[in-house]
């Protein structure tokens, strides 16, 4: 006689891989069902089963009872199972003792009254599988950060969780249309996540000794993850070029040129802190290295 019904370790094995959490709509203390992907009841195999909380499971088997756009509609088959699989392994990534994966606080209002706030899971290449709103509706910011913090560490203890510093506004908000989350770019996420960044990272300069220009360079274990370039422009301009943020900074009268240059490097150097720092100049094949930054006084022509 087929089985029809998971057993007790199956739902308990379950509950732990999704963080008791619906994989789906991510919520938790809400009640579960474990769901036959395929529809066959005695198929009972955890490949098989996806974790939904009584809501979405009951919208799946009555969809004309529900309209609230909260609930998924499509839970097709093959769609379940991308949402099982994608949620399985972003817990199991997350219960790593180095896990790839950031927490993204998005706070949206002004510097002295917080609307919401928003937490955003990502994974290092920036995508997003899970998000979760506090609204001035409900609480205050105090409980909202309290709340945040045990999300996270409900999913994963050492996940890395990075505040947006700057609010967005309030018409960003996921309550109104203009929806909009920041998330941490692939090249710093590698820094946030990396544990062992303070010894196998390294930051290049090369300082071109022909023309007012740098170029600028960091990489983790080897690999280059960040490369930027600096030069004066029509004598008018410092523009930074990089895998980030572009720069274009008019010059200014006072301090001098080469402080200018040596402040927009040294803001680098402070958002990369790197282990080590090599400055070089000479042929770019095989630079010279320098004991410390020193920029030729060919930057300072002005006109």
């Amino acid at each position: 006689m087929a089985r029809k019904n998971p057993t007790p370790k199956q739902r308990k094995n379950l509950l732990e891989k999704n963080a008791y959490r619906c994989c789906v709509c991510k919520q938790s203390g809400i009640g579960f069902e474990l769901h036959h992907i395929d529809g066959d009841n005695s198929n009972t195999v955890e490949s098989n089963l996806a974790l939904l909380c009584v809501s979405d499971h009951d919208n799946h088997h009555r969809p004309d009872k529900y309209t609230h756009k909260i609930f998924c509609k499509d839970l097709r088959p093959e769609v379940l199972t991308r949402y099982k699989n994608r949620w399985e392994d972003f817990v199991a990534e997350a219960k790593k003792d180095s896990p790839e994966i950031i927490a993204t606080l998005n706070i949206y209002g002004f510097e002295d009254f917080v609307h919401s706030m928003k937490l955003v899971m990502q994974r290092k290449d920036g995508s997003i599988e899970y998000e979760q709103l506090h609204h001035i509706h409900f609480g205050t910011p105090e409980d909202w950060v309290d709340d945040i913090l045990k999300e996270v560490t409900d999913i994963g203890k050492n996940i890395t969780v990075a505040i947006v510093n700057t609010p967005l506004e309030v018409e960003l908000c996921p309550e109104h249309k203009k929806s909009y989350s920041q998330t941490i770019d692939e090249c710093m996420a590698t820094k946030i996540t990396a544990a062992d960044w303070d010894q196998k990272s390294s930051l290049t300069i090369y300082i071109n000794p022909q023309q007012p220009s740098l170029a600028l360079t960091v990489f983790y274990d080897r690999e280059l993850i960040f490369s930027a370039s600096l030069h004066k422009c029509q004598n008018k301009y410092l523009h930074l070029e990089s895998d980030g943020p572009t720069l274009r900074n008019k010059i200014a009268r006072k301090p001098s040129i080469r402080t200018q240059v040596t402040d927009i490097v040294q803001d680098l150097i402070n958002t990369w802190e790197p282990a080590l720092i090599f400055c070089g100049t000479g042929d770019p094949e095989d630079p010279e290295l320098l004991d410390s930054f020193t920029l030729p006084k060919l930057w300072e022509k002005r006109y």
